[in-house]
């Protein structure tokens, strides 16, 4: 996994950590809190991933649980430190006219991350998202999309991708809105420059991560987007 993803990924855990005075061994927010952690610990670090994952697993025992939060906690920020030592080139990806496959390389990259969810913010979405950025997603995963043109193609290309991968896809059309933005997981938030289907081809264009707090607040406003766009 990319870098700058995965920084991205980790921080955002970090700062959505549920409560674990609160544990319960059938409390599903942290089984899945911990289950996306131990996903993204092994693209860190495949060791760290196997200590992370025994600790989850001895939780549930009551006297033995701060040494198993301390743990997990503590491989979070390991991987959180070595990653930031090359925050200089992590904070954000920039790219000059003509670096298409660079681009598209570091997007799938953000997009491939995913464990749960995908949702894609671009007014101009059009069919070359399935083939470019959605493929590769597992079935399980379900992917959002929230446009206002090229309703026209996107639906053909929907019902085409659905029937041959089987994948939960809606799309949603609204003219409410102006932003590229990619979502993943409903934890990470990437904003992208220019429209995916022109980006970085004649003009220069970046995908940069935002902070926890700001990704929030931009997912709760496309949450009200989506809630009140039209589906296709």
């Amino acid at each position: 996994m990319d870098k700058a993803v995965l920084l991205a990924q980790l921080k955002t855990l970090l700062a959505t950590a549920p409560d674990f005075a609160a544990y319960t061994p059938t409390s599903a927010v942290h089984h899945s809190w911990l289950a996306q952690l131990h996903a993204l610990i092994e693209r860190w670090d495949k060791y760290e991933a196997i200590s992370l994952k025994s600790a989850s697993n001895l939780m549930h025992m009551t006297l033995m649980r701060d040494a198993q939060v301390a743990s997990v906690l503590g491989a979070l920020h390991r991987a959180i430190a070595d990653l930031e030592l090359d925050r200089p080139r992590l904070s954000g990806q920039a790219f000059g006219p003509g670096d298409v496959y660079d681009f598209f390389k570091a997007l799938n990259a953000a997009v491939a991350s995913a464990t749960k969810s995908v949702f894609i913010v671009d007014p101009f979405l059009d069919d070359q998202v399935f083939d470019a950025y959605l493929s590769g997603i597992p079935v399980s995963i379900s992917i959002r999309l929230l446009a206002h043109k090229h309703g026209g193609t996107l639906k053909p290309a929907q019902q085409k991708f659905i029937a041959q991968h089987g994948a939960a896809i809606e799309i949603r059309i609204s003219h409410e809105f102006h932003d590229r933005v990619l979502f993943i997981d409903g934890l990470s938030c990437w904003v992208i420059g220019q429209s995916l289907k022109d980006a970085a081809k004649s003009m220069p264009t970046y995908i940069a991560p935002l902070s926890t707090d700001v990704a929030q607040l931009k997912l709760q406003h496309y949450e009200g987007v989506w809630s009140g766009a039209k589906a296709l």
